[in-house]
């Protein structure tokens, strides 16, 4: 049975002609072929159409050596899912397990013998294009499962209304003063409908912040985190939270969202405080390596230990 597949694209990158003119005409037959005789330029190759399935990249180059091509290639979110084949004279055992730490997906050393790199280039291009279509089911699944969910959400938001306004009028019909047990089934009731209401609305805050368009500026975090406070004032006030906001730096995040986000936050710190001690919260950013870290810390009971890698 034939398929209409393309060919696969490989990057041939060595600083010496014949080794390119070789690996060139053994491949040509099966693959298209793209070469670079540096490893400035195949860092070029590699960013642009069509983008190479694989790498074969020869370690001893003057200027850039493969390691540190490699190096750069992984740091590029354009290539960093490429698998790369050193194929060098360097044949020593260290070299090639730092080439394999490095992130190279296999080493051949020269010279070369046609047959081990055709079958080491099939391989690595079928379990390539095995990731790929692995890849592209995930997010397939991931999209249905996001659509579930926001289904779900929405559905749900009625009886909870339902279940929590039901438990309020009965418990005002209700003839006073109410026994013990009738008062704790109803608070108990009202707190399983508030609950779970506040974890429909952290649904579909989480669908939300996939479905909107990037921001056009950043945001002031220390504005988000004022009107998150504000919404929830009641609760800080009846509970004696003490609330303290350290830097806070701008977010490239919509206002409102990363509102959603404090409120959240906030919301989790205040519902779950110590019985025997007022709530005190601790709000906090900081920038590494380009991306906002936002932290809120708490006094609270904390989350058991067989949760915490969830």
């Amino acid at each position: 049975m034939t398929t209409n597949r393309p060919r696969a694209t490989v990057l041939v990158v060595d600083d010496t002609p014949e080794n390119l003119l070789v690996l060139g005409a053994l491949l040509q037959s099966s693959y298209v072929v793209r070469a670079a005789n540096s490893g400035e330029r195949a860092l070029e190759v590699a960013s642009s159409a069509p983008k190479p399935d694989l790498i074969l990249l020869d370690v001893m180059m003057p200027e850039m050596d493969g390691y540190e091509c490699l190096r750069r290639l992984r740091a590029n979110p354009q290539t960093q899912d490429i698998p790369v084949i050193f194929v060098t004279a360097l044949n020593a055992a260290e070299d090639e397990q730092r080439g394999l730490e490095l992130g190279a997906v296999d080493y051949i050393t020269k010279p070369v013998r046609p047959a081990i790199v055709l079958a080491r280039v099939h391989n690595h291009l079928d379990m390539k294009r095995a990731r790929d279509w692995l890849r592209n089911q995930n997010h397939v699944l991931e999209a249905e499962l996001n659509r579930f969910l926001e289904i779900l959400a929405h559905h749900l938001q009625e009886p909870v209304r339902r279940q929590f306004t039901f438990a309020q009028m009965l418990q005002r019909a209700l003839p006073k003063p109410l026994n013990d047990s009738a008062e704790v089934s109803l608070a108990q009731i009202m707190d399983g409908a508030t609950r779970l209401r506040a974890m429909l609305h952290d649904v579909l805050l989480y669908l939300s912040v996939h479905q909107l368009p990037p921001p056009s500026a950043p945001c002031s975090a220390i504005e988000a985190f004022s009107a998150a406070c504000a919404q929830v004032s009641d609760k800080i006030v009846a509970s004696g939270a003490e609330v303290n906001q350290g830097a806070l730096p701008p977010v490239w995040i919509a206002k409102d969202q990363l509102t959603d986000v404090f409120r959240a936050l906030l919301d989790n710190a205040l519902d779950y405080c110590r019985p025997d001690r007022p709530p005190r919260l601790w709000v906090a950013g900081e920038t590494k390596d380009g991306e906002v870290v936002l932290s809120l810390t708490d006094n609270g009971i904390g989350i058991p230990a067989e949760y915490r890698e969830r």
